[in-house]
């Protein structure tokens, strides 16, 4: 098994693309050529909000992570909202319309039927489904050492067979299978451990799934009134394919990176007022994408959503 401690993304970036070109193995699968590690992964990040990439090799696309946060925040899988800022994602869809494994539903919605989620409106609550995010926080709640506060994002009733009962044919599987939130012992830290089953180093882990969870580590942190901890990330097969070889490369030859965190005061208290927030950015989000040749832009009091709110406009400005 292979083990590394990092500051933040930056420094992660560089030691496994180093890992990865001095113990990656070759092999074909469907139907491309990938190098992967040999054995699991776990790496460890001690500073989560470290988590932009500003390495300029890697050519880290920034909007994608703040879109795809919102979009798993709310509960949704809609291809109309994630393809506005990758368009790419749809040769990802089964049927150009959602994201079959999109984890929007299956953190905030979900149901454990066969039936595949169909999810565009912001934070709809479907009768019979779960929101896993409100249970973290009830979890806590009862017992702020527990260990029970986990997010399972494979689902075998969609994922495993189809209604013949015969292995299910999908360009979707979800690489993502569980998130565990643990508290520090000793101290108000809050820990996040994340599981992969197979991750990609440059589409993958560095382009939004380390950031997606910090992100996550972080609001869910303030709700329950804690500190951000440690970050640790396990993949059970880290790769890079053919296509990203050169860049992998240039990154395993740079030297150390200094990695900056930019803090952003959080001032709400609860998931309920997060909700609030996630609607009310939802919204702004909706009316930049869909009218923003006359849309009048606003803010928020909470830095953290203005913050994010002030990507999300930046972005869709720069498109008119």
């Amino acid at each position: 098994m292979y083990t590394g401690t990092y500051t933040g993304i930056n420094s992660f970036l560089i030691g496994a693309s180093k890992l990865l070109v001095e113990e990656g193995v070759k092999r074909r699968t469907r139907g491309s050529v990938c190098y992967e590690l040999p054995e699991p992964a776990l790496f460890k990040i001690t500073k989560p909000q470290a988590r932009e990439v500003t390495i300029s090799e890697r050519k880290w696309f920034g909007i994608l992570p703040y879109a795809e946060s919102l979009w798993i925040a709310s509960g949704r899988n809609d291809m109309a909202y994630i393809t506005h800022y990758l368009p790419r994602m749809v040769g990802f869809s089964d049927d150009g319309i959602y994201m079959r494994g999109g984890y929007g539903p299956r953190l905030r919605n979900y149901t454990g039927e066969c039936d595949d989620y169909q999810i565009e409106s912001v934070n709809v609550r479907q009768q019979g489904s779960t929101d896993q995010l409100k249970y973290v926080i009830e979890c806590f709640k009862v017992d702020m050492e527990t260990r029970r506060a986990v997010i399972s994002f494979g689902d075998p009733m969609k994922d495993c067979f189809d209604e013949k009962w015969e292995l299910k044919e999908s360009k979707d599987i979800p690489c993502t299978r569980e998130l565990h939130f643990m508290k520090q012992s000793g101290n108000n830290k809050l820990d996040l451990i994340v599981r992969m089953r197979s991750n990609d180093l440059i589409w993958g882990a560095s382009a939004v799934n380390i950031f997606n969870y910090t992100f996550m580590q972080e609001y869910v942190a303030a709700i329950l009134g804690l500190e951000v901890g440690n970050y640790y990330h396990i993949a059970d097969n880290l790769h890079f394919y053919d296509r990203h070889k050169e860049m992998v490369k240039k990154l395993s030859e740079l030297g150390e990176w200094e990695d900056e965190a930019v803090l952003y005061p959080i001032q709400f208290k609860s998931l309920a007022e997060f909700d609030e927030l996630i609607t009310k950015l939802s919204i702004e989000e909706l009316a930049m994408r869909t009218k923003m040749h006359k849309y009048k832009q606003t803010g928020f009091d909470d830095p953290f959503f203005q913050h994010w709110y002030e990507v999300l406009y930046q972005y869709n400005k720069g498109k008119l």
